[in-house]
Order: C-alpha cells, then sequence, then structure tokens
C-alpha cells in the first residue's frame, strides 16, 4: 500500500520490496534523505509528479495507491495515469469538483479496461455525503431531491486549503433538471441540525458529492449545504492553520 501525503509530498509505502524493505519517496531529496536516516534499511525513492518515470518507480511493488496530496486539480492524473501503468488499485480524498469530474471524463474507460479501481472522494467530503445518501435510499429507486447539510463548529484551513481554493475559481456545479450545471450555489435557508447545533444558517456548498452521487443515485436535484461559522473562517485570511497533534507538525 502507498499513500502520497500532502505534508511534504511524501509516500510512504508500506509494500516490501525486493530486498524485504520499506521503501520511502517523496519530492524533497532533503526532506527524503532524512527520513532514510531515521529508518535505516529503507529504500529511498525520489518522485515528482511532473516525472512520470519517477511515478513509476515509487509505486514500484505496491498494491494500491491512497492519494491525500492536493491541490488534487494537479495530482490526480499523473498519479492514476502511474497507476494504471503499474496495474494498481488507487483511492483519493479529493473534494474538488473540477478535480473528480475530470477522473471520471479521462480514466473511467481506461480504469474498466485494466480492472484496476478508481475511486476518487473517499474521504469526509464527497465520500460520507455519498454513502449516507444511498444508506438513505436505501432499496427506493428513485427519490425527488437529496438535500446534504454539514455543521462544523470551525475550519482552520491549512496552506493545502488555501491554494487549492486559489486554483478553482469560480469552477461549481449544481446537480438540477437531472444534469451537471455551471450555476451558482444553491440559495441560503435554515437547517435543524441535532445537538449541539441547533437550528442554523446555511449557505449552499458546491463540493465533489454532487459529482458522485449524480452517477448513481436517480435524482433530478442535488443540494448541498454547510452552516455559517466555518464558511466564514475559510473567508477570513486570518484565520490561522491548525495546530499541530505533534512535534512533526503533522
Amino acid at each position: 500500500m502507498a499513500r502520497m501525503d500532502a505534508q511534504g509530498a511524501l509516500l510512504f509505502q508500506n509494500c516490501e520490496n525486493a530486498d524485504g524493505c520499506q521503501s520511502l519517496s517523496g519530492r524533497d531529496t532533503a526532506k527524503l534523505n532524512a527520513m532514510g536516516d531515521a529508518h535505516r534499511g529503507s529504500e529511498v525513492r525520489v518522485a515528482t509528479v511532473d516525472d512520470p518515470a519517477s511515478l513509476d518507480r515509487a509505486l514500484s511493488g505496491a498494491a494500491a495507491v491512497i492519494n491525500c496530496a492536493g491541490p488534487f486539480i494537479d495530482t490526480t492524473a499523473p498519479v492514476i495515469d502511474a497507476a494504471l501503468r503499474s496495474g494498481i488499485h488507487y483511492l483519493d480524498v479529493a473534494a474538488e469538483q473540477a478535480a473528480v469530474l475530470a477522473v471520471f471524463e479521462r480514466f473511467a474507460d481506461a480504469a474498466r479496461d485494466a480492472a484496476v479501481v478508481v475511486a476518487p472522494v473517499m474521504a469526509f467530503y464527497g465520500g460520507l455525503s455519498d454513502l449516507l445518501a444511498t444508506a438513505a435510499m436505501g432499496d427506493w429507486s428513485a427519490v425527488d431531491e437529496i438535500c446534504i447539510a454539514i455543521a462544523l463548529d470551525s475550519w482552520k484551513p491549512t496552506r493545502g486549503t488555501r491554494l487549492t481554493g486559489q486554483l478553482n475559481p469560480g469552477k461549481r456545479f449544481v446537480f438540477s433538471n437531472n444534469k451537471l450545471e455551471r450555476a451558482d450555489s444553491p440559495p441560503a435557508r435554515m437547517w435543524n441540525f441535532s445537538a449541539p447545533f441547533g437550528t442554523q444558517d446555511v449557505v449552499g456548498l458546491t463540493l465533489a458529492e454532487t459529482i458522485t452521487i449524480s452517477r448513481h443515485l436517480q435524482t433530478p436535484e442535488i443540494r448541498a449545504y454547510m452552516n455559517l461559522a466555518p464558511i466564514n473562517d475559510i473567508r477570513d485570511p486570518n484565520t490561522p492553520e491548525p495546530t499541530a497533534t505533534d512535534e512533526s507538525g503533522r
């Protein structure tokens, strides 16, 4: 298993190489060598998304790759290409509509032909909403509308989150009248959340669940919302990054 991480864009491979050692890969040679010194016996493989051959070396011996390195509009295509060349399964945690839509449009046929799983949006944003909507549908063949509402107490964006927002201005889709349309977000409304949030103002949110849900659940309308507190955090340039959980900065 390989995991491409936004923290230093390091790729940790838990598979075994020919010598029975764990391999470590990343784009930053100095950081990678330092990690190699800390994990004696590990094979070091420098790799970047703009060097296909280096990605092939990085993924060699892995059974699957989990891409956690955004902005995904930059990383999904080269990593999926490498996964397909290696014949290994691919998952990511993207929430960017444009990136996820591009995955379906570009790689659906290639993944099917190669018998390789390519599964974007397997995370809180997108994946969880899709799972809940699918469970709520149960054995119904179709519904009139799917509404998703998310409540957070705050949202402290990482540098990667900020950069993702900058790279995706205006590229927003809603699903209405049985088709994806470039349009404004759904109008604001009130939503009655369970405790501790209660009734709150929510605004339309256009994340990747709009893309995935519309591809397998029958409904003419999909609406997604979030309460105002985290939206205001994201919009405020002075909102600090999240606090690290340990000395590594992760």
